[in-house]
């Protein structure tokens, strides 16, 4: 990332200095996933009793590649929405929370709006897990292809650079890149829903930069249905004066809501605030929370953090609540800042994705595949920097964004050798990797207005 573009020189009318750029890009971004892969099989033998799946992201992304065609069975997002539209259809569907969050212990920690996609399944005879992992492969895949095209639509030549990658090469690169950064791939193994919330935010991200705010919002307004916590960009929209992006969310959230209100009942509604309470008061304390809650709770809590409790929650600790909240009240504060600090310019892509990444890690639990949002993210990063004269504030962008990308990519075990010291917080790798981004986002103010 900390090169210094040279000019472009044309040769029998083709730019080649274009295609060197897209190479020295792929190699920093694809060396750090295979260096990394190496070192991790070197140390195998040692992480294999501390990890129970897949140690590398390429062991992942061939564990994701041989499941598409026999279909996979991973549920963890299905089964759990599974039960709760048996809960709803049987004698107790007016305590949805009640009787399958506190009593079962089955860990339904989604809207009823999200069992929206399930119910017109299972109406039609079509809901199983396997069906919605065929579902989630098709999905994955329209994401990697909007990514491309996100990626092809910003790397037109720009004045302001004094050299981009060839567009058709980073719509490759980036394409490409979906089937290895781990995030993605991660939520497609776990059979997760998540995977419908990133093509909906790469749909967002295109639309805003086509200049439809208003079809930008619906997308944010239809992800909201699933993860309440992008509600916060409604607020994100209002702050910046983005009315029709406003207007979008609204569009795309209301109807699905009044939907589900009909449907499942205003109690079963109001009691998912209760569920969100109660993952503010506890959280989880498993490797895989990158969130505050979750280094807190490797620190605080009584359990072993590379064990998975599948039927308990962590225990309440006052430390640890007031950490989590504190953690969501700056990223509100991070969110808000920009807009009310700044009342003389519109919103950009930076601004988009600095509020969209404070929605992920001011959650009280932001698994690993919930970063999955932040790759269309990094093309925005990187078309930035390459618009930066050459210089210090280049060269200290690129390797702040280069150390980011190394964080989120990667699937990283090695630091599960730590989680016992006092180093735990190293596996929140993540974490930090979405801070190094939001702090490079938070500098930037240009405008990225459509490409053709």
């Amino acid at each position: 990332m900390a090169i210094s573009f040279q000019p472009a020189a044309a040769v029998d009318g083709k730019v080649l200095p274009g295609i060197k750029v897209a190479a020295i890009i792929a190699a920093v971004s694809l060396l750090p996933i295979l260096l990394l892969s190496l070192l991790v099989w070197h140390y195998a033998d040692a992480l294999h009793g501390r990890i129970p799946f897949e140690l590398t992201n390429f062991d992942a992304t061939a564990a994701m590649l041989s499941s598409v065609l026999p279909g996979s069975s991973h549920g963890d997002s299905w089964l759990p929405m599974m039960h709760a539209l048996d809960v709803l259809h049987g004698p107790g569907r007016n305590t949805l929370y009640e009787k399958l969050f506190f009593g079962a212990h089955v860990r339904f920690q989604y809207p009823p709006t999200a069992l929206l996609p399930l119910h017109l399944l299972s109406t039609i005879g079509l809901l199983s897990v396997r069906v919605l992992n065929a579902v989630n492969s098709l999905i994955f895949l329209c994401n990697a292809a909007a990514i491309g095209f996100l990626a092809w639509r910003l790397f037109r030549p720009s004045p302001a650079s004094q050299a981009f990658p060839a567009r058709s090469a980073m719509a490759v690169l980036a394409a490409t890149a979906a089937f290895l950064f781990y995030p993605l791939v991660r939520a497609h193994l776990l059979g997760q829903i998540q995977l419908w919330i990133d093509f909906l935010f790469t749909m967002a991200m295109v639309c805003w930069l086509l200049e439809r705010r208003l079809a930008a919002g619906l997308m944010i307004g239809l992800a909201c249905t699933i993860k309440p916590q992008m509600g916060a960009l409604l607020l994100w929209g209002l702050l910046w004066r983005e009315k029709k992006f406003t207007a979008g969310i609204l569009a795309g959230l209301v109807p699905p809501l009044l939907l589900s209100l009909f449907l499942y009942g205003i109690h079963n509604h109001i009691a998912y605030l209760d569920i969100l309470q109660f993952l503010s008061r506890h959280g989880e304390g498993y490797f895989a929370n990158n969130s505050v809650n979750g280094i807190l709770n490797w620190y605080l809590s009584p359990g072993d953090s590379l064990r998975w409790y599948d039927d308990s929650f962590t225990p309440f600790d006052p430390i640890v609540y007031a950490g989590t909240l504190a953690a969501s009240l700056l990223a509100i504060i991070l969110l808000a800042a920009p807009p009310l600090l700044d009342r003389k310019r519109r919103a950009t892509l930076c601004d988009l994705g600095a509020g969209t990444i404070c929605t992920v890690i001011g959650s009280p639990v932001a698994w690993e595949h919930h970063y999955g949002v932040l790759l269309p993210l990094y093309l925005v990063a990187l078309r930035s920097i390459l618009t930066m004269p050459a210089g210090t504030q280049r060269l200290t962008a690129s390797v702040v964004v280069t150390l980011s990308w190394i964080f989120v990519a990667n699937f990283i075990p090695l630091t599960s050798l730590l989680a016992q010291g006092w180093a735990a917080a190293a596996q929140a790798y993540c974490f930090f990797g979405a801070l190094l981004l939001l702090g490079f986002f938070l500098t930037r103010t240009e405008i990225l207005r459509t490409t053709s």
